[in-house]
């Protein structure tokens, strides 16, 4: 049985059901077609199969979408440059499609899809086995050639309203970051102005405490300048007994070797107050210089954001024009076609409307009423 056939006999007898079907000059223009970009596949296979497949059906238009997609995202070296997948980013390509299999399954399922044997599966093989497409009618399909002026025209208007929208994208990311940024600068500036707010209140208590030290200790030197004095007389008054001048200058004699403790605890208050008082100037002066700085990043953030803004809203209005100019045109060429190449068109159309995603929402309501009205004037 074809089961217990090992992989290289499947590989033979697959090659032979597969020539029967596919004729050799068919097959060499396969080969071509799948190394064309994945883009230029999904095109050339919506042009050959529109009527038959996607005409009118949604459903399928959007397969086409997503497989393109898909593909060029597991591509992870060539990207939208690639034309075809490895064995393991297929089998990873059909799971995430809910084509869950197991290794052999896989295996199998991609020699069936696996058209020209050479291990890597292509977009157009895939489409092939999953729309199952007659081959021949693939490779000689009209792609449009007498329209393709006008759908190259469209194609370049295409391209440009793209970069307007990458560029619409990456200005609004800028703009966004430069707000935010502007918004956190602003807030660590109001956090500094208040904290050099608080260092200046505390700079004032300190500084009345110095005031309240220095009346103090002034007034204990006053009081003790006052008590020496006063015994300084009765020592000196002849008209006092012995006793008493003698008891005067003993007193005075004590003062004048050491303070009394009142004046001790005032001037040990004073000179920490003093220390308190330099060590809150600085402290002061710190923050307020911390403040003045944020102050000028804030505003110099500020003034980066309303340029970000003013750029982002520069780039929103060349998107406006530029997909604008893109969607009148490509409304015109799809009216004008009337054969092959209308699958182009509606890839055409469908990326146009994936980079509308990138413009802020008021200015696509915008867009889309007047793109509206021009295709009703157009219409008409």
């Amino acid at each position: 049985p074809l089961q217990r056939l090992s992989d290289q006999s499947l590989d033979i007898i697959q090659q032979r059901r597969m020539s029967a079907k596919v004729e050799q000059k068919d097959m060499a223009k396969l080969k071509e077609l799948s190394s064309k970009n994945y883009r230029d596949q999904a095109v050339w296979f919506l042009n050959a199969f529109w009527v038959k497949h996607f005409e009118d059906n949604y459903p399928n238009q959007e397969k086409v979408w997503n497989y393109l997609h898909k593909f060029t995202e597991l591509d992870i070296k060539k990207k939208k440059n690639g034309c075809e997948l490895n064995e393991f980013d297929a089998h990873r390509f059909l799971e995430h499609f809910g084509m869950t299999l197991s290794v052999k399954e896989m295996r199998e399922k991609l020699r069936e899809i696996d058209i020209d044997f050479n291990k890597h599966v292509s977009l157009t093989e895939f489409l092939i086995f999953d729309f199952e497409a007659d081959v021949h009618h693939l490779v000689t399909a009209s792609q449009g050639e007498k329209d393709m002026d006008k759908i190259n025209e469209a194609q370049a208007l295409l391209e440009k309203a793209q970069t307007n929208a990458e560029a619409c994208r990456v200005a609004a990311e800028k703009a966004k970051n430069a707000a935010d940024q502007a918004r956190e600068s602003k807030l660590l500036a109001i956090k500094a102005e208040n904290e050099a707010k608080k260092a200046e209140s505390d700079l004032r208590r300190v500084e009345g405490e110095a005031r309240a030290a220095a009346d103090a200790l002034k007034a204990e030197e006053t009081k003790l300048a006052t008590k020496k004095k006063n015994l300084k007389a009765k020592s000196e008054n002849m008209s006092l007994g012995v006793v008493k001048r003698g008891k005067a200058a003993s007193m005075l004699a004590a003062l004048e070797a050491k303070d009394p403790l009142p004046l001790q605890r005032a001037k040990i208050t004073q000179a920490a107050v003093v220390k308190k008082c330099e060590k809150a100037t600085k402290k002061a002066a710190a923050a307020t210089a911390k403040a003045v700085k944020a102050r000028e990043v804030a505003e110099a953030d500020e003034a980066a954001a309303q340029a970000a803004k003013k750029e982002s809203e520069d780039a929103v209005g060349a998107a406006e024009q530029a997909i604008a100019a893109a969607e009148e045109f490509l409304e015109k060429v799809k009216q004008d076609v009337k054969g092959a190449g209308k699958g182009k068109l509606w890839l055409m159309d469908r990326e146009l409307e994936e980079a509308k995603k990138y413009m802020p929402k008021h200015k696509l309501k915008k867009l889309q009423k007047q793109i509206a009205a021009e295709k009703k004037a157009a219409m008409a």
